[in-house]
């Protein structure tokens, strides 16, 4: 096991510590008969992906390995390893006396810490001097983009959409690992493939056989690393597997490193590695509510301007080094990084619907090629003297959205009467503590939600795990139709035929009525004969379907 000096330790605990002062802020603040959900403040979107993460949890703290959509009343089959990351993460939870979403933070503390680990690893591949390994380091954690400068550059543009530091977390190591401990494994299983692999490569021309060995070890590690990667991101196949297969060409036609019948060992790594992707692509398209899901999990990539600024701490350094690395020749292994980044530039705008997607660690192989850029093509123009505030100022900079982010969520989540959003107040509480003890979790409730993210129903399935009807805009079946029907229930002008037809469609067992309920119409569903109220409280009442 590789050793890891204890500076790279403390960096590495620093910044987990760093990334959980927001969610401890939260914890802290709650006042009493609050509870603190754990999700971030922002971006609001992160509020959505919580809830969605939490109800994986909830289903594997049951023992249900095969996950189902709770935020949706169709009756659907369960995939199993489909979002098995965090069904894992919820088995284990069980074994533990903490809550969900601390299990899901300490997850996530952890893996921030291992990313800082394996970012090391990674850059040591590439660099002998202390120096500059500790220069890619920060450029692979707190360095982030400038995108932010469209705010005054061009303030139409970014009134239709933020800057991309503001709520694409998957295009920043540190900001994804702040967000969710699945992106962060996922960084760590990146680095753990493209290092097996050289590894693989680099001992398969010895005839020693403690050589053979290690190539043996090194291709049963990718093999694994392979396995899990598409498990934990499997919308990575279409950017890993060619990167390995070029590679691998590379390695046969131009080093020599590899020769044909030797390239053969990687069929099986890259077989499970499209057996287990392939599996979850057809499943989710097996069926109506999956396919669904499909086609509302959209995740395209936005006009290029964001990206050329939001990258620019990281190209500008790589354009100095450009004429260095050219003169230079440096060996074999750049072209790693270099493959790596073309090919996510070309998948950002290619005709797949998940480009956004193929960002995510990216910001690994830039770290490396704007660390080189900087220590051989910007810092010999400068006086010696000057090189180490020069680096600290640039840093600086480059790193002010990614700090900028955490800060303003810490200061958001000490306000929880400002950001009610991400706090349970004390009469949602005791309406969950009423569905958890008298309500069968499988039972379908009416719940609210609106295209931005906010509503009861993502809020319901989060802290009991409680099947709705309506609650995420990609996890609930049609989702555009639903709240559209939800405003028409409580349209005051709906007849009550209506109401009773459409509740006894979807199967609903209760109502769940509050702010959200009420701001959706007009309609109170009080003086209703179908409906009887159970739980009663000044914010919160949960009302019995009977009658239908």
């Amino acid at each position: 096991m590789r050793r890891f000096p204890l500076s790279v330790w403390l960096a590495a605990l620093a910044l987990a510590a760093f990334t959980s002062l927001p969610y401890l802020a939260g914890a802290w603040s709650a006042p009493a008969g609050w509870d603190y959900s754990g999700a971030a403040a922002v971006p609001v979107g992160a509020q959505v992906d919580f809830n969605s993460h939490l109800a994986k949890m909830w289903q594997g703290s049951r023992g249900q390995w095969d996950y189902q959509l709770l935020f949706t009343h169709e009756a659907h089959p369960g995939l199993p390893l489909v979002q098995g990351f965090y069904v894992a993460l919820g088995a284990l939870a069980k074994l533990t006396p903490f809550s969900l979403p601390a299990v899901y933070h300490l997850a996530r503390f952890v893996l921030t810490a291992g990313v800082v680990l394996a970012l090391w690893v990674f850059v040591c591949h590439f660099f002998e001097k202390t120096g500059e390994r500790w220069l890619a380091l920060g450029f692979g954690t707190i360095a982030g983009g400038w995108s932010w400068l469209l705010l005054a550059l061009d303030p139409a543009m970014t009134a239709q959409l933020s800057p991309i530091e503001f709520w694409l977390t998957d295009a920043f190591n540190l900001l994804g690992a702040f967000v969710m401990p699945h992106f962060a494994a996922a960084i760590i299983l990146q680095i753990v493939i493209v290092l097996a692999f050289e590894r693989w490569v680099r001992t398969s021309v010895s005839i020693h056989l403690h050589r053979e060995r290690e190539a043996g070890v090194s291709l049963l590690l990718l093999t694994l690393a392979l396995a899990a990667q598409a498990i934990v991101q499997p919308y990575a196949a279409l950017l890993f597997g060619p990167l390995l297969v070029i590679l691998a060409g590379y390695h046969i036609f131009s080093t020599r490193r590899l020769t044909l019948r030797r390239a053969t060992g990687l069929i099986v790594p890259l077989a499970v590695y499209a057996a287990l992707v392939g599996y979850q692509v057809a499943a989710l398209n097996s069926h109506p509510v999956w396919s669904s899901f499909t086609a509302q999990n959209q995740t395209l990539s936005p006009v290029v301007t964001y990206y050329l600024l939001g990258y620019l701490p990281f190209t500008l350094p790589m354009a100095f080094g450009l004429r260095v690395f050219l003169l230079d020749k440096p060996d074999d292994r750049w072209w790693l990084p270099i493959i790596w980044v073309a090919l996510v530039a070309v998948l950002l705008y290619a005709p797949f619907p998940t480009q956004r997607r193929y960002l995510l660690g990216v910001q690994t192989p830039l770290a490396v090629l704007a660390a080189y850029g900087w220590s051989r093509g910007i810092l010999p123009r400068l006086a010696m003297r000057l090189r180490p505030l020069v680096t600290f100022l640039y840093l600086g900079v480059a790193s002010v959205a990614i700090i900028g982010m955490i800060v303003i969520n810490a200061i958001s989540l000490s306000e929880p009467y400002t950001h009610t959003d991400v706090f349970y107040n004390p009469a949602e509480l005791r309406a969950f503590a009423w569905l958890n003890e008298l309500a069968q979790y499988d039972e379908l409730v009416l719940t609210t939600a609106d295209e931005s993210g906010r509503g009861s129903g993502g809020r319901l399935v989060a802290a009991v795990g409680q099947r709705v009807y309506l609650g995420h805009w990609i996890e609930t079946a049609d989702f555009i139709e639903k709240v559209m029907n939800v405003r028409r229930f409580y349209d005051p002008v709906t007849l009550d035929e209506w109401r009773k037809t459409f509740l006894k469609d979807i199967g609903a067992a209760y109502v769940w009525y509050d702010e959200y309920a009420s701001a959706a119409g007009g309609w109170s569903p009080a003086n209703a004969n179908y409906l009887t109220p159970v739980f009663v409280s000044d914010a919160v009442t949960i009302y019995r379907v009977s009658g239908l």
